[in-house]
């Protein structure tokens, strides 16, 4: 059975925060203790006010990605008529087979189909492997949308004109 990207289902949350958080700490500087931790893990919270997919494949969670509608509450960098990808995950065993393409471009789709003109997203200086994905993905630097939400993390942004 191929990967499949769907809309996380409630009782999925607490595995699909749990994944979030493991994959954050996979690339460095993430625990529990960490401020931005508990955003992570509250993957209620996306599904709620944003919409929280997963990939899976024969019932396990490989990655997950928040998309997120321009205004909504999710949205950090995005303007009037870009959507937003958020807190991209992928499992450490699954890394390297597909699983973040196949999440961004169904981000990348969603934005299509809701008429967006970019979308948009922030990624922390150190996830190197995630610039390249999105590089791939067409996405572009976009260095004046970059921001530090505290001093010792920095933010780049990147855009993809639809």
């Amino acid at each position: 059975m191929p990967v499949a990207v769907r809309p996380a289902r409630p009782d999925e949350l607490a595995e699909v925060g749990e994944l979030t958080l493991a994959a954050y700490a996979a690339d460095g500087g993430m625990d529990r203790q960490n401020p931005y931790a508990a955003t992570l893990l509250d993957a209620g919270a996306r599904a709620r006010d944003a919409v929280l997919l997963v990939a899976e494949d024969a019932g396990r969670l490989l990655g997950t990605v928040t998309y997120v509608r321009p205004g909504t509450p999710f949205a950090e960098v995005g303007g009037d008529g870009e959507a937003e990808v958020r807190m991209l995950a992928v499992d450490p065993g699954a890394r390297g087979a597909g699983v973040g393409r196949l999440l961004s471009e169904d981000c990348v789709e969603r934005a299509r189909a809701d008429g967006c003109r970019a979308v948009v997203l922030s990624s922390g200086s150190w996830m190197l492997a995630a610039h390249r994905l999105y590089g791939r993905l067409g996405f572009r630097r976009w260095p004046e949308r970059d921001w530090s939400p505290r001093p010792e993390v920095s933010l780049l942004a990147f855009r993809l004109d639809l």
